[in-house]
Protein backbone atom coordinates (compact mmCIF):
# COMPACT_ATOMS: atom_id res chain seq x y z
CA UNK A 1 0.00 0.00 0.00
CA UNK A 2 2.35 2.77 -1.21
CA UNK A 3 0.66 5.72 -0.19
CA UNK A 4 0.24 4.57 3.28
CA UNK A 5 2.84 5.74 5.89
CA UNK A 6 4.52 6.75 9.41
CA UNK A 7 5.29 10.32 10.27
CA UNK A 8 6.93 10.67 13.65
CA UNK A 9 5.19 13.43 15.51
CA UNK A 10 6.22 15.48 18.80
CA UNK A 11 4.45 15.82 22.10
CA UNK A 12 2.07 18.85 21.11
CA UNK A 13 0.83 17.37 18.10
CA UNK A 14 0.19 14.42 19.53
CA UNK A 15 -2.12 16.64 22.29
CA UNK A 16 -3.52 18.57 19.28
CA UNK A 17 -4.36 15.60 16.81
CA UNK A 18 -3.92 12.60 18.18
CA UNK A 19 -5.26 12.81 22.06
CA UNK A 20 -9.08 13.35 21.76
CA UNK A 21 -8.92 9.97 19.64
CA UNK A 22 -7.20 8.48 21.62
CA UNK A 23 -9.69 9.30 24.73
CA UNK A 24 -12.73 8.21 22.41
CA UNK A 25 -11.55 5.67 20.94
CA UNK A 26 -9.58 3.47 24.43
CA UNK A 27 -11.45 2.96 27.74
CA UNK A 28 -10.42 4.86 30.41
CA UNK A 29 -9.14 2.13 32.49
CA UNK A 30 -6.68 0.95 29.30
CA UNK A 31 -5.60 4.44 28.99
CA UNK A 32 -2.29 6.17 30.30
CA UNK A 33 -3.04 9.81 32.27
CA UNK A 34 -1.32 12.41 29.72
CA UNK A 35 0.83 13.63 32.37
CA UNK A 36 2.49 10.17 31.64
CA UNK A 37 2.50 9.84 28.06
CA UNK A 38 4.36 13.15 28.15
CA UNK A 39 6.85 12.37 30.87
CA UNK A 40 7.69 9.60 28.33
CA UNK A 41 7.79 11.61 25.50
CA UNK A 42 10.10 14.05 27.06
CA UNK A 43 12.51 11.50 28.58
CA UNK A 44 12.85 10.07 24.96
CA UNK A 45 11.58 6.23 25.73
CA UNK A 46 8.13 7.04 23.52
CA UNK A 47 7.55 7.95 20.49
CA UNK A 48 4.12 8.72 18.45
CA UNK A 49 3.42 8.05 15.21
CA UNK A 50 0.85 9.11 12.98
CA UNK A 51 -0.67 6.74 10.46
CA UNK A 52 -1.36 8.68 7.10
CA UNK A 53 -3.03 7.31 4.36
CA UNK A 54 -2.52 9.72 1.12
CA UNK A 55 -1.46 12.59 3.75
CA UNK A 56 -5.24 11.49 5.66
CA UNK A 57 -4.66 11.11 9.30
CA UNK A 58 -6.35 7.48 9.50
CA UNK A 59 -4.25 6.02 13.14
CA UNK A 60 -1.41 6.22 15.03
CA UNK A 61 0.83 4.10 17.00
CA UNK A 62 2.62 4.94 20.74
CA UNK A 63 5.89 3.31 21.37
CA UNK A 64 8.17 2.98 24.27
CA UNK A 65 12.11 2.13 23.70
CA UNK A 66 14.52 2.50 26.85
CA UNK A 67 17.56 0.93 24.65
CA UNK A 68 19.09 1.74 21.75
CA UNK A 69 18.51 -1.45 19.45
CA UNK A 70 16.83 -3.01 21.85
CA UNK A 71 13.30 -3.98 22.50
CA UNK A 72 10.24 -1.33 21.64
CA UNK A 73 6.97 -2.08 23.16
CA UNK A 74 3.97 -1.26 21.21
CA UNK A 75 1.87 0.06 23.44
CA UNK A 76 -1.36 1.19 21.41
CA UNK A 77 -1.72 1.13 17.73
CA UNK A 78 -5.44 1.98 16.30
CA UNK A 79 -7.36 3.29 13.42
CA UNK A 80 -9.70 5.29 13.20
CA UNK A 81 -13.67 4.17 12.90
CA UNK A 82 -14.01 5.53 9.48
CA UNK A 83 -10.91 4.13 8.37
CA UNK A 84 -11.16 0.51 9.53
CA UNK A 85 -11.82 -2.44 7.52
CA UNK A 86 -8.85 -1.17 4.74
CA UNK A 87 -6.53 -3.30 5.83
CA UNK A 88 -4.71 0.50 7.25
CA UNK A 89 -3.24 -1.39 10.67
CA UNK A 90 -1.96 -4.43 9.09
CA UNK A 91 -0.22 -2.46 6.29
CA UNK A 92 1.14 -0.03 8.75
CA UNK A 93 2.49 -2.53 11.30
CA UNK A 94 4.32 -3.88 8.39
CA UNK A 95 5.73 -0.64 7.90
CA UNK A 96 6.65 -1.05 11.54
CA UNK A 97 8.46 -4.27 11.77
CA UNK A 98 10.44 -3.31 8.28
CA UNK A 99 11.55 0.23 9.96
CA UNK A 100 12.12 -2.17 13.33
CA UNK A 101 14.33 -4.74 11.56
CA UNK A 102 17.94 -3.57 12.59
CA UNK A 103 16.86 -3.79 16.50
CA UNK A 104 16.00 -6.14 18.78
CA UNK A 105 12.24 -6.61 17.53
CA UNK A 106 8.89 -5.76 18.74
CA UNK A 107 6.69 -6.94 21.76
CA UNK A 108 3.57 -6.50 22.48
CA UNK A 109 0.43 -8.13 24.86
CA UNK A 110 -2.93 -9.22 24.47
CA UNK A 111 -5.53 -10.11 27.02
CA UNK A 112 -5.06 -13.82 28.02
CA UNK A 113 -7.93 -15.64 26.13
CA UNK A 114 -10.08 -18.06 28.17
CA UNK A 115 -10.22 -15.24 31.26
CA UNK A 116 -12.65 -12.95 29.53
CA UNK A 117 -16.23 -12.46 31.23
CA UNK A 118 -17.89 -13.53 28.41
CA UNK A 119 -18.04 -16.06 25.38
CA UNK A 120 -17.60 -13.14 22.67
CA UNK A 121 -14.93 -11.42 24.90
CA UNK A 122 -12.79 -14.24 24.51
CA UNK A 123 -14.07 -14.82 20.69
CA UNK A 124 -12.59 -11.51 20.64
CA UNK A 125 -8.99 -12.59 21.95
CA UNK A 126 -8.39 -15.69 20.17
CA UNK A 127 -9.06 -13.53 16.72
CA UNK A 128 -6.71 -10.21 17.66
CA UNK A 129 -4.05 -13.75 18.51
CA UNK A 130 -4.50 -15.49 15.29
CA UNK A 131 -4.16 -11.26 13.48
CA UNK A 132 -0.94 -11.04 15.72
CA UNK A 133 0.33 -14.60 14.76
CA UNK A 134 -0.33 -14.16 10.71
CA UNK A 135 2.28 -10.75 10.71
CA UNK A 136 5.04 -13.13 12.56
CA UNK A 137 4.70 -12.47 16.04
CA UNK A 138 5.17 -15.58 18.52
CA UNK A 139 4.19 -16.59 22.16
CA UNK A 140 6.38 -16.23 24.72
CA UNK A 141 6.67 -19.08 27.73
CA UNK A 142 4.96 -16.30 30.13
CA UNK A 143 1.78 -14.39 31.33
CA UNK A 144 2.02 -11.26 32.54
CA UNK A 145 0.15 -9.84 35.48
CA UNK A 146 -0.33 -5.70 34.77
CA UNK A 147 -2.62 -3.59 37.01
CA UNK A 148 -4.76 -6.35 37.36
CA UNK A 149 -5.41 -7.90 34.20
CA UNK A 150 -3.69 -10.39 32.89
CA UNK A 151 -1.95 -10.56 28.90
CA UNK A 152 -0.44 -12.91 27.23
CA UNK A 153 2.84 -11.35 25.59
CA UNK A 154 4.31 -12.10 21.92
CA UNK A 155 7.58 -10.80 20.35
CA UNK A 156 8.98 -10.15 16.69
CA UNK A 157 11.65 -10.67 17.07
CA UNK A 158 14.76 -9.81 14.72
CA UNK A 159 17.82 -11.62 17.70
CA UNK A 160 18.26 -14.72 19.58
CA UNK A 161 18.15 -14.00 23.27
CA UNK A 162 17.92 -15.26 26.66
CA UNK A 163 14.27 -15.08 27.82
CA UNK A 164 15.27 -14.11 31.04
CA UNK A 165 17.38 -11.13 29.69
CA UNK A 166 14.24 -10.10 27.23
CA UNK A 167 11.86 -10.09 29.82
CA UNK A 168 13.90 -7.57 32.00
CA UNK A 169 14.36 -5.33 29.41
CA UNK A 170 10.69 -5.52 28.65
CA UNK A 171 10.14 -4.63 32.62
CA UNK A 172 12.54 -1.95 32.26
CA UNK A 173 10.89 -0.48 29.63
CA UNK A 174 7.42 -0.44 31.71
CA UNK A 175 8.86 0.64 35.04
CA UNK A 176 10.62 3.93 32.89
CA UNK A 177 7.32 4.82 31.67
CA UNK A 178 5.05 4.26 34.54
CA UNK A 179 6.53 2.52 38.14
CA UNK A 180 4.82 -0.84 38.00
CA UNK A 181 6.92 -2.53 41.41
CA UNK A 182 3.68 -3.40 42.48
CA UNK A 183 1.89 -4.03 39.78
CA UNK A 184 3.33 -6.38 37.57
CA UNK A 185 4.38 -10.13 37.77
CA UNK A 186 5.57 -12.53 35.54
CA UNK A 187 3.08 -15.83 35.40
CA UNK A 188 5.39 -18.44 34.43
CA UNK A 189 4.10 -21.37 32.49
CA UNK A 190 3.44 -24.52 35.37
CA UNK A 191 5.15 -27.80 35.48
CA UNK A 192 3.46 -31.09 37.47
CA UNK A 193 4.46 -34.16 38.84
CA UNK A 194 2.34 -37.32 39.76
CA UNK A 195 2.05 -37.33 43.37
CA UNK A 196 3.89 -40.41 44.66
CA UNK A 197 5.70 -41.90 47.64
CA UNK A 198 8.37 -39.46 47.32
CA UNK A 199 6.14 -36.03 47.31
CA UNK A 200 2.95 -37.50 49.18
CA UNK A 201 3.86 -35.53 52.12
CA UNK A 202 4.56 -31.69 50.05
CA UNK A 203 0.91 -32.68 48.08
CA UNK A 204 -1.14 -33.73 51.50
CA UNK A 205 0.39 -30.36 53.45
CA UNK A 206 -0.22 -28.09 49.99
CA UNK A 207 -4.09 -29.51 49.55
CA UNK A 208 -4.35 -29.19 53.36
CA UNK A 209 -3.18 -25.37 53.03
CA UNK A 210 -5.95 -24.93 50.21
CA UNK A 211 -8.66 -27.01 51.60
CA UNK A 212 -8.66 -26.93 55.10
CA UNK A 213 -11.90 -28.80 55.81
CA UNK A 214 -11.59 -31.43 53.27
CA UNK A 215 -8.14 -33.26 53.75
CA UNK A 216 -7.59 -35.39 50.54
CA UNK A 217 -4.27 -37.61 52.64
CA UNK A 218 -6.02 -41.05 53.25
CA UNK A 219 -7.17 -40.90 49.24
CA UNK A 220 -3.65 -40.00 48.11
CA UNK A 221 -2.18 -42.58 50.33
CA UNK A 222 -4.81 -45.46 49.16
CA UNK A 223 -3.46 -44.63 45.66
CA UNK A 224 0.03 -44.71 46.37
CA UNK A 225 0.61 -47.86 48.47
CA UNK A 226 -2.15 -49.38 45.54
CA UNK A 227 -4.66 -49.62 47.99
CA UNK A 228 -7.00 -48.01 45.81
CA UNK A 229 -6.90 -50.08 42.09
CA UNK A 230 -9.74 -47.69 40.76
CA UNK A 231 -8.70 -44.82 38.06
CA UNK A 232 -6.92 -42.19 40.46
CA UNK A 233 -4.28 -39.60 39.40
CA UNK A 234 -3.15 -36.81 41.48
CA UNK A 235 -1.32 -34.01 40.44
CA UNK A 236 0.99 -31.11 42.49
CA UNK A 237 1.78 -27.97 39.96
CA UNK A 238 4.87 -26.28 40.23
CA UNK A 239 5.78 -22.63 39.76
CA UNK A 240 9.30 -23.07 39.06
CA UNK A 241 10.20 -25.09 41.98
CA UNK A 242 7.43 -23.43 44.29
CA UNK A 243 4.60 -26.08 44.62
CA UNK A 244 1.58 -24.06 43.80
CA UNK A 245 -1.73 -26.04 43.38
CA UNK A 246 -2.76 -29.49 42.92
CA UNK A 247 -5.46 -31.27 40.49
CA UNK A 248 -6.69 -34.83 39.93
CA UNK A 249 -9.00 -36.96 37.90
CA UNK A 250 -11.20 -39.99 39.16
CA UNK A 251 -13.83 -42.36 38.26
CA UNK A 252 -17.30 -43.21 39.80
CA UNK A 253 -17.06 -46.90 38.17
CA UNK A 254 -20.81 -46.66 38.23
CA UNK A 255 -21.01 -43.87 35.47
CA UNK A 256 -18.20 -44.92 32.69
CA UNK A 257 -18.64 -41.94 30.37
CA UNK A 258 -17.51 -39.26 33.06
CA UNK A 259 -14.27 -38.59 34.97
CA UNK A 260 -14.46 -36.51 37.89
CA UNK A 261 -12.53 -33.40 39.24
CA UNK A 262 -10.57 -33.73 42.14
CA UNK A 263 -9.23 -31.40 44.82
CA UNK A 264 -8.58 -28.61 42.48
CA UNK A 265 -6.81 -25.53 43.39
CA UNK A 266 -4.29 -23.02 43.86
CA UNK A 267 -2.63 -21.51 47.37
CA UNK A 268 -3.95 -18.02 47.92
CA UNK A 269 -1.19 -15.81 47.05
CA UNK A 270 -1.06 -17.27 43.37
CA UNK A 271 -4.67 -17.04 42.58
CA UNK A 272 -6.16 -14.52 39.97
CA UNK A 273 -3.06 -14.31 38.28
CA UNK A 274 -4.61 -17.25 35.47
CA UNK A 275 -2.62 -20.32 36.83
CA UNK A 276 -6.30 -21.90 37.79
CA UNK A 277 -6.79 -21.82 34.14
CA UNK A 278 -3.32 -23.13 33.43
CA UNK A 279 -3.68 -26.23 35.69
CA UNK A 280 -7.29 -27.03 34.98
CA UNK A 281 -6.12 -26.87 30.96
CA UNK A 282 -3.84 -29.45 32.02
CA UNK A 283 -6.26 -31.20 33.90
CA UNK A 284 -8.25 -31.55 30.71
CA UNK A 285 -5.52 -32.39 29.13
CA UNK A 286 -4.75 -36.01 30.92
CA UNK A 287 -8.93 -36.78 31.27
CA UNK A 288 -8.69 -37.25 27.68
CA UNK A 289 -6.40 -39.50 27.56
CA UNK A 290 -8.96 -41.90 29.49
CA UNK A 291 -12.00 -41.55 26.65
CA UNK A 292 -14.16 -40.23 28.61
CA UNK A 293 -16.79 -38.00 27.56
CA UNK A 294 -17.24 -36.01 30.50
CA UNK A 295 -15.49 -34.04 33.10
CA UNK A 296 -17.77 -33.21 35.77
CA UNK A 297 -16.54 -31.74 39.25
CA UNK A 298 -18.85 -30.59 42.33
CA UNK A 299 -18.39 -27.70 44.67
CA UNK A 300 -20.45 -25.94 47.37
CA UNK A 301 -21.89 -22.43 45.98
CA UNK A 302 -21.75 -20.91 49.61
CA UNK A 303 -18.31 -22.53 50.83
CA UNK A 304 -16.28 -21.76 47.32
CA UNK A 305 -18.01 -18.29 46.10
CA UNK A 306 -14.85 -17.73 44.80
CA UNK A 307 -14.34 -20.92 42.71
CA UNK A 308 -18.36 -20.30 41.04
CA UNK A 309 -17.40 -17.68 38.39
CA UNK A 310 -13.88 -19.32 37.64
CA UNK A 311 -16.11 -22.83 36.79
CA UNK A 312 -18.96 -20.89 35.04
CA UNK A 313 -16.18 -19.60 32.71
CA UNK A 314 -14.79 -22.40 31.88
CA UNK A 315 -16.70 -25.21 31.98
CA UNK A 316 -20.08 -25.86 29.83
CA UNK A 317 -22.76 -25.87 32.54
CA UNK A 318 -23.45 -26.18 36.37
CA UNK A 319 -26.39 -27.46 38.13
CA UNK A 320 -27.98 -27.63 41.80
CA UNK A 321 -27.20 -31.04 43.70
CA UNK A 322 -29.99 -33.00 45.57
CA UNK A 323 -30.00 -36.43 46.17
CA UNK A 324 -31.93 -37.92 49.19
CA UNK A 325 -28.95 -40.40 49.78
CA UNK A 326 -26.38 -37.73 51.00
CA UNK A 327 -26.23 -36.85 54.68
CA UNK A 328 -29.13 -33.43 54.96
CA UNK A 329 -26.05 -31.25 56.47
CA UNK A 330 -24.18 -31.12 52.84
CA UNK A 331 -27.13 -29.34 51.48
CA UNK A 332 -26.47 -26.00 53.66
CA UNK A 333 -23.32 -25.13 51.50
CA UNK A 334 -25.57 -25.90 48.12
CA UNK A 335 -23.98 -28.17 46.41
CA UNK A 336 -23.32 -27.30 42.59
CA UNK A 337 -22.15 -29.71 39.47
CA UNK A 338 -20.22 -28.22 36.74
CA UNK A 339 -19.81 -30.43 33.76
CA UNK A 340 -17.80 -30.23 30.60
CA UNK A 341 -17.51 -31.92 27.26
CA UNK A 342 -14.50 -33.88 26.36
CA UNK A 343 -15.48 -35.24 22.92
CA UNK A 344 -17.31 -32.38 21.13
CA UNK A 345 -20.71 -33.82 22.39
CA UNK A 346 -23.22 -31.68 23.85
CA UNK A 347 -23.00 -32.44 27.70
CA UNK A 348 -26.06 -34.15 29.18
CA UNK A 349 -27.02 -32.46 32.45
CA UNK A 350 -26.07 -34.70 35.50
CA UNK A 351 -29.96 -34.90 37.22
CA UNK A 352 -29.21 -35.30 40.66
CA UNK A 353 -27.69 -39.18 39.91
CA UNK A 354 -26.20 -39.82 43.02
CA UNK A 355 -22.20 -39.45 43.26
CA UNK A 356 -21.95 -39.78 47.22
CA UNK A 357 -20.36 -36.62 48.27
CA UNK A 358 -21.24 -37.54 52.22
CA UNK A 359 -18.18 -40.16 51.80
CA UNK A 360 -15.46 -37.12 50.93
CA UNK A 361 -16.61 -35.09 53.52
CA UNK A 362 -16.68 -37.86 56.45
CA UNK A 363 -12.95 -38.73 55.02
CA UNK A 364 -11.83 -35.43 56.31
CA UNK A 365 -11.10 -36.39 59.90
CA UNK A 366 -9.27 -39.69 59.00
CA UNK A 367 -7.25 -38.11 57.08
CA UNK A 368 -6.07 -35.53 59.48
CA UNK A 369 -5.42 -38.21 61.93
CA UNK A 370 -3.38 -39.59 59.32
CA UNK A 371 -1.37 -36.50 58.52
CA UNK A 372 -0.78 -35.59 62.10
CA UNK A 373 0.50 -39.84 62.46
CA UNK A 374 2.77 -39.59 59.51
CA UNK A 375 4.15 -35.95 60.97
CA UNK A 376 2.88 -34.08 58.21
CA UNK A 377 0.72 -31.23 60.30
CA UNK A 378 1.45 -30.87 64.09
Amino acid sequence: MKDLKLKYIDISQFEKEVYPYYIEIFPEEERKPLNIIQSAYVKQYMKIIEILYKNEFVGFMLLNRTKDNGYVVLDYIAILPQYRNNKFGTESLKILLKQEEKNSGVFIEIEKIGLGKTKEANIEREKRKKFWERLGFNKLNFDLWLFGVIYTPYLYSNVKNDENAMIDEILNIYNSIEPIKDNCKIIRKLRYKEINKNNIKIAAKLQFEIFPTSSAYSVYKAKVTEKNKSLYLGYIAFADNEPIGVTGIYEIPEYPDTVWLSWFGVKKEYRKLGYGKQILDYTIKIAKKYNKKYLRLYTFEIFNKEAQDFYKRNMDLGEYYFNEKEHKEIYEGKPKIFSKSLCGEKVDLWNNKFINISEDEDSHEKSVQMMKEDGIII
